[in-house]
């Protein structure tokens, strides 16, 4: 398949150079003193340019922090874990910072901890940089804790880099209704997801950590939201590693039913190549590939195919996935009941886009463990153990280059 990683590359570093150019910009330093009763007020008063500068220390805060419509904005600390931004005590608000509506966005150098809600929300922003930023819950793992930790949506143009996010009770980093999108070198622990990429279009993924949440990293596609189908996504030399740890998100979201122990996820997308990835340790599945149709719920959207199309995983490295399988989930019980507990290194569920058999390529993974539960031959307990079979052969082949011309024109405007 055709790389873009070198246009990615120079597409952020021609972001980061605009982020760096001070002589453009009017900073603005605030003070130890006067940090907790002044932020506010510089975010709602900010100027096209301006520099946020935050000192270090730990500043509580009762109320959300909210950016609107102001161009070329930079907010940047003494350093994630330096300079901390604590909602613990938080009366209103749904996140901890929402910046919407900015055009020319640059969030670096803090940590976001306890906020009610998501933590640091991006939306419909343009031309977006997240850089060495943390969000955690200090009390642990705890179905009261916000959504999400990092979470850009419906933005366009996005580089999130050696950021961390912990304890978010849906997932650390979620990209969400996205286009043109660098997501790398971060480090997501302790979450129910760990990082997840939803109806997004046009991204790279690359040198990310997961470990120890429930499921390491997914690619998913849902019904019903503005943005749908989420298309060409490449994602390669990531680290997925023991995410075996519990799920506790509230009952009836939809990664509420992600079993403990399951490395990769894809869901309904299209487009997607997934190579070079080490995906270790986990005690249910290594990878899984499945429609929306599997999921059994309904949706209204014309717009949503829920199929998963072109899907590309080859040359990873899948080890270690030891059962017995997690059962404390709806699919992992239903992955435990049709597999006897056993863990597999790569499970689909067999229900391929009428006319496309040939939609998922699976080559070079070494020698895995794989099972098609043939589902689309009937969705019934029985029909699936009579269905299902262990033939990869089939899935030996390989599929034609992305279409990046929408990726292509963004780099050519720039």
């Amino acid at each position: 398949m055709k790389s873009y990683h070198l246009l990615f590359i120079i597409a952020a570093s021609f972001l980061f150079l605009l982020s760096c150019k001070e002589g453009s910009k009017t900073e603005v330093a605030l003070s130890v003193e006067n940090l907790q009763a002044e932020l506010q007020k510089r975010l709602i008063t900010a100027e096209a340019g301006d520099k946020i500068i935050l000192p270090a220390g730990t500043f509580s805060f009762k109320r959300s922090l909210s950016l609107n419509d102001t161009p070329d904005i930079t907010i940047k600390g003494a350093g994630k874990g330096k300079t901390i931004l604590s909602f613990k005590g938080q009366i209103e608000g749904a996140e901890g910072i929402l910046a919407k509506n900015v055009k020319g966005l640059t969030l670096e150098g803090f940590t976001v901890a306890d906020s009610k809600g998501d933590a640091i929300k991006v939306q419909g922003c343009t031309n977006v940089i997240m850089r060495d930023l943390e969000t955690t819950w200090t009390n642990g793992k705890l179905a009261t804790n916000g959504a999400y930790g990092l979470y850009p949506v419906s933005s366009t143009n996005v580089l999130m880099e050696e950021c961390e996010a912990s304890f978010a009770m849906d997932a650390g980093i979620y990209v969400g209704q996205s286009t043109n999108v660098v997501v790398r070198n971060n480090y997501v622990h302790d979450n129910v997801a760990g990082l997840e990429i939803e109806n997004t279009r046009n991204g790279e993924v690359y040198k990310n950590i997961a470990r120890n949440n429930t499921g390491g990293m997914l690619i998913f596609d849902m019904p019903d939201l503005p943005q749908a189908n989420g298309d060409r996504i490449k994602f390669y030399n990531n680290l997925m590693e023991n995410n075996n740890g519990e799920n506790f998100a509230p009952k009836g979201m939809v990664v509420s039913t992600i079993p403990p122990g399951s490395g990769m996820i894809i869901m309904s997308h299209s487009n997607i190549e997934a190579h070079d990835n080490i995906i270790r340790g986990h005690k249910t599945l290594g990878i899984a590939v499945n429609s929306w149709l599997f999921t059994g719920v309904p949706f209204e959207s014309k717009d949503f195919d829920p199929y998963a199309t072109n899907i590309h995983l080859h040359d990873n490295e899948i080890t270690d996935t030891k059962g017995p399988s997690d059962n404390t989930t709806e699919y992992g019980q239903l992955i435990t009941n049709l597999l006897g507990g056993e863990a597999y290194d790569l499970i689909i569920d067999g229900i391929l886009k009428p006319g496309e058999p040939s939609s998922y390529c699976f080559t070079n993974n070494g020698d895995i463990t794989f099972v098609n539960l043939n589902a689309g031959l009937g969705t019934a307990l029985e029909d699936m153990t009579k269905n299902m079979n262990n033939d990869l052969s089939k899935f030996d082949c390989a599929l034609p280059d992305f279409d990046t011309s929408e990726h292509d024109a963004w780099l050519a405007g720039m």
